[in-house]
């Protein structure tokens, strides 16, 4: 590896780029990860865990020293709760929907980068919130369901 360049690219993520990585927490890293990360650390701004994570909501592994007993559990899915991901035509019909505004999009994209002016494009605004309704819809056709739409955190593809 080229560690010149690994250190280059840091300062650059680190100095030109802050907004985009505010905190990475590495959880479980595999043993092979450590040697990587004491050579990485001296690099970085380094920011301490209970800074992060409070104490409350960590879990009492030794090296976590935490209190937040919360165990996981699996919840199976259930027959037929991917049912709509069956329905090849609507399935069809919302992906030719979600093309022409895919396409309308682009097309004020576009226009809008032809007349910058500083100003956001209303239409292209309302594309893309068309955009993510019209998604929306069709997530039952194209995604099964998760985890989280089983426990109930997730609604329609809004988090509750």
């Amino acid at each position: 590896m080229d560690w010149g360049f690994v250190r280059l690219l840091v300062r650059c993520f680190e100095s030109y780029y802050p907004e985009t990585l505010g905190v990475c927490v590495v959880h479980r890293a595999p043993f092979v990860f450590w040697g990587v990360w004491k050579l990485i650390q001296p690099l970085l701004d380094t920011v301490e865990l209970h800074k992060v994570i409070s104490r409350e909501r960590r879990p009492p592994i030794t090296h976590y020293d935490g209190l937040d007993d919360w165990k996981y559990e699996y919840v199976p899915a259930t027959a037929g709760e991917n049912a709509a991901m069956e329905d090849v035509a609507k399935k069809k019909e919302l992906q030719k929907e979600r093309h022409g505004l895919e396409t309308k999009f682009d097309a004020a994209t576009r226009e809008w980068i032809k007349n910058v002016n500083g100003k956001n494009s209303s239409e292209r605004d309302e594309i893309a919130q068309e955009l993510r309704e019209q998604y929306t819809r069709m997530t039952p056709y194209v995604r099964a369901k998760n985890l989280y739409q089983r426990w109930g955190v997730v609604h329609d593809g809004q988090v509750t």
